[in-house]
C-alpha cells in the first residue's frame, strides 16, 4: 500500500513539474510575440499590419493585406488557347511597371515617362487631369515606397470588337497630400496603406465593331508607317507622314493598356 501512495505522489509530482514547463513556454512565446509586433510598429509599419514579414525596410505584408479576386487557373488557359505568344510571366511584370508609373506620374506632376508606355491617351489624358487638379488646389500628392505584392488575372472579357485581359494588383504605400510648404493635409508617411490597382489590357479583334462603337478612339491608334498617334479613328491619312489609314485591319492594332483605376475601398481616396 506505502509504494502505491509513493508512486501517485510521483506522478502528481512529475504532471506539476510537466505543467510547469508548459506554462514557461507558452509565457516565453507570447513575449517573442509582442516583442515581434512591437518592433514592426517601431519601424513606422503601424499596428494594422500585425506581425507580417518585412519586405527590404519597406512594407510589412500583414493581415490587413487587400485581396485579390485571382482567376489565373480559369482564363490563363482560354487565353494561352487564343493568343499563344501572349505570355503572362511576362505581361504582369508591365502591369506593375504601368502602376507605378502612373502613380509616380502623378506625384512628380509629369507624364512624360508614362507617354514611353503602351498606354492608351485617355490614361495619360486622366494623369494629366488630375495633375491639373492636385496642382489648382496648391498641393501635392505622393506615393512613397510604391511595393507591389502580387498581381492576378481577374476577368477576360470579349465585347464591341475588343477583348480585355483585366488586372488586379496589391498595391502598399505610404500615400499622403502636402500643401505648397510641405505640411501634410491628409494621409501619413508612417501608416502604409495596403489597396487594389485594376489594370485593362486590350486589344481590337474588330476594327469595324470597335469604330462604329468608338472604342478605337479610346484606346488610341499609331500610324503603321512612322508610329505617330492618329488623332481620330475616322481620318483617311496620317497628318504627319501622309500616309494611308483608312483601310486598317486588326493587324496594326496591338495589345495597350486602356484603365487603370483603385478598387480598394479601406483606404480614402486623395484624388
Amino acid at each position: 500500500m506505502g509504494s502505491v501512495i509513493w508512486l501517485v505522489i510521483a506522478c502528481i509530482f512529475l504532471a506539476g513539474v510537466i505543467g510547469l514547463i508548459g506554462l514557461v513556454v507558452y509565457i516565453r512565446g507570447k513575449i517573442n510575440k509582442y516583442k515581434n509586433e512591437f518592433r514592426i510598429q517601431s519601424m513606422g509599419f503601424g499596428s494594422g499590419f500585425g506581425s507580417g514579414n518585412v519586405s527590404d525596410n519597406v512594407h510589412a505584408v500583414g493581415k490587413n493585406q487587400a485581396s485579390l479576386n485571382g482567376m489565373d487557373r480559369i482564363y490563363e488557359p482560354m487565353i494561352n488557347k487564343d493568343f499563344p505568344d501572349l505570355q503572362m510571366s511576362a505581361v504582369k511584370p508591365m502591369v506593375e511597371t504601368v502602376i507605378k508609373t502612373y502613380l509616380n506620374a502623378i506625384e512628380d506632376g509629369s507624364t512624360e515617362e508614362l507617354k514611353k508606355l503602351t498606354i492608351a491617351p485617355s490614361l495619360v489624358d486622366r494623369a494629366d487631369q488630375i495633375i491639373t487638379d492636385v496642382r489648382s488646389q496648391g498641393t501635392v500628392v505622393h506615393f512613397d515606397n510604391i511595393v507591389i505584392h502580387k498581381t492576378v488575372i481577374s476577368e477576360y472579357v470579349r465585347d464591341n470588337g475588343i477583348v480585355t485581359i483585366r488586372f488586379q494588383s496589391a498595391v502598399g504605400y505610404y500615400r499622403y497630400v502636402t500643401d505648397e510648404k510641405g505640411r501634410i493635409k491628409s494621409g501619413s508617411k508612417d501608416i502604409a496603406d495596403e489597396t487594389v490597382y485594376v489594370v485593362d489590357y486590350s486589344r481590337i479583334l474588330d476594327s469595324e465593331i470597335a469604330r462604329e462603337s468608338g472604342i478605337i478612339d479610346v484606346i488610341g491608334l499609331n500610324c503603321p508607317n512612322c508610329g505617330a498617334p492618329l488623332r481620330s479613328s475616322h481620318l483617311t491619312h496620317c497628318e504627319f507622314c501622309g500616309t494611308g489609314v483608312q483601310n486598317l485591319t486588326e493587324d496594326v492594332f496591338g495589345w495597350t493598356f486602356t484603365d487603370i483605376k483603385e478598387k480598394n475601398r479601406m483606404t480614402t481616396k486623395l484624388f
